[in-house]
């Protein structure tokens, strides 16, 4: 009888450990889709990161003139930056503010449903070469640990006409914690990037992925990394 316990133990601990790695490799995650990070932060030179064909300028702090986000008051720690590279300069804006700045603009529900305190990361970024009136917003929420366990909605990057889904998880990290988050850029059901900013960060894109939508992408990426 102890035996026969033992050895349903093992197989729940078995079953847990083989869904949780299942997870961890779903196929936006593979290596050869991984494009590798470079960060120049010496002494002397202020902080860039260059990713695929991508380097982003340093940071300038404060509200650029170029960029219109009037409608936050307030913004927290705004700075702005420019991404060049796949024949683009896009220039990008961002700024911390809170839920109350969108009273009056539609948000998908994840969002919607927030305290008017909360947190909100949001990041403009101009039109592509393709698209140069064509204006992209990133909205980022923060994300429980419960979410982060189902990779729940986090956000959006949308234009006029073109909604990226954003969830966050904790997939790389420890169940029910806030280690290795990773936000996935979600186009029409299917993930076709990904980024896991902090001390060791990461970038997944995939080879499929559409060439206008990627470079917003990749700004909203840049904007994320540059955060930290």
């Amino acid at each position: 009888m102890k035996q026969l316990r033992y050895l349903l133990i093992l197989v729940i601990m078995f079953s847990c450990t083989a869904t949780r790695q299942a997870r961890t490799t779903p196929s936006l995650y593979s290596n050869d889709q991984e494009w590798k990070i470079k960060t120049d932060d010496g002494w002397f030179s202020a902080k860039t990161i260059s990713f695929g064909p991508y380097t982003t300028s340093s940071r300038k702090n404060g509200v650029s003139d170029a960029m219109n986000a009037s409608f936050i008051k307030d913004p927290k720690n705004p700075f702005s930056f420019t991404l060049t590279g796949n024949n683009e300069r896009l220039p990008v804006q961002t700024m911390g503010t809170k839920r109350i700045a969108f009273t009056n603009r539609s948000l998908p529900a994840g969002l919607n449903d927030l305290a008017p305190d909360a947190t909100i990361y949001y990041v403009l970024i101009n039109g592509t070469g393709n698209d140069p009136l064509k204006r992209w917003e990133l909205i980022l929420k923060t994300s429980s640990y419960l979410e982060l366990n189902d990779n729940k909605a986090a956000g959006i990057l949308r234009s006029s006409d073109t909604d990226i889904r954003i969830t966050a998880h904790n997939r790389f990290g420890k169940v029910n914690s806030y280690e290795n988050i990773c936000y996935e850029f979600q186009y029409r059901g299917q993930p076709v990037a990904a980024v896991m900013p902090g001390s060791k960060p990461r970038i997944w894109v995939s080879k499929d992925a559409d060439a206008d939508i990627s470079k917003p992408v990749a700004a909203a990426i840049a904007a994320i990394l540059l955060r930290n």
